[in-house]
């Protein structure tokens, strides 16, 4: 009797070994199978950013013709490596060709009229309000030339900024006056949010942050004809303490509502000397101080 309940229990014993082995290979076979095809996706996502650092670096090269003033030669060089307008499109090589042809423009004598400039870009009311009463001397100080050098430093540090990992998405959009934005920056729900620049179809750049395709927090905007506004934003509109710079070396250092002066501010002249200061609203001082 107990010579068969030591059979039954090396039966039972070997059995279970079997089992336990055979649920060890096919455990094995499949982390092996998991393995094999971890290797592979990581392989084929080396050899896709081997793809991407090498056409990154192509598009650098590129680049580098507009850095030069060589606009016409960079338009060709993107248009022949890049053909497909979707791809343009995401990689923001549209963006640089758009650049690049009104760089070209301007540098042909092509630039925006008065009132063009007026009615496409309406986003300032000091500009439309000075534009007509602008010397003959500051708009010759503000050369195309200074243009052309202002736009190259521009195109400079947005390649900068493109080589940062989180940054370099581009979109399109509208905003509520009217004035069409290329954008490339950080992007949240195919909106602009977070730190980006953007060229409108005047000619005008901004830098700075975003919030939902709006201006909203810090940052700077270029007019093509060299006036400048570094401060806060609010909505689309500058809002809080900021500065306003003249081409001629004038400025404005002090508070801003709803894209007008309103608040304390110093008018500086030429020469960094105090011209006025006081209280202003919308754009007019109303209080002067005269200290």
């Amino acid at each position: 009797m107990n010579k068969d309940t030591n059979t039954k229990r090396r039966k039972i014993i070997t059995v279970t070994v079997i089992i336990t082995l055979i649920l060890i290979a096919v455990y094995g076979l499949f982390k092996v199978n998991i393995l094999k095809k971890q290797i592979e996706d990581e392989k084929r996502i080396t050899s896709d950013m081997s793809k991407k650092v090498a056409e990154y670096d192509e598009l650098l090269q590129i680049d580098s013709l507009l850095v030069k003033g060589e606009y016409d030669a960079a338009i060709n060089a993107y248009n022949s490596r890049w053909s497909d307008n979707d791809i343009k499109e995401a990689s923001g090589v549209q963006l640089r060709i758009d650049i690049a042809k009104k760089l070209s423009k301007l540098r042909n004598g092509e630039q925006l009229s008065e009132v063009s400039l007026m009615e496409q870009d309406s986003l300032d009311s000091i500009q439309n309000a000075r534009l007509s009463r602008i010397p003959k001397e500051i708009k010759q100080y503000d050369s195309l030339n200074f243009v052309l050098e202002k736009v190259k430093v521009q195109l400079a540090s947005t390649k900068r900024q493109l080589q940062r990992k989180s940054f370099g998405e581009y979109i399109t959009f509208t905003n509520k006056k009217g004035s069409q934005f290329h954008y490339v920056g950080e992007v949240k729900k195919n909106k602009a949010n977070g730190y980006g620049i953007a060229l409108l179809n005047t000619g005008s750049r901004y830098e700075g942050e975003w919030r939902d395709n709006q201006r909203h927090g810090q940052g700077n905007f270029y007019w093509i004809d060299g006036e400048h506004y570094s401060g806060s934003y609010l909505n689309d509109q500058r809002n809080g303490k900021g500065t306003y710079f003249w081409p001629n070396g004038e400025k404005y250092i002090g508070q801003w509502k709803d894209d007008k002066r309103n608040g304390v501010g110093v008018f500086y002249g030429k020469d960094d000397e105090v011209v006025t200061q006081g209280v202003w609203k919308d754009d007019k001082l109303v209080e002067e101080d005269k200290k």
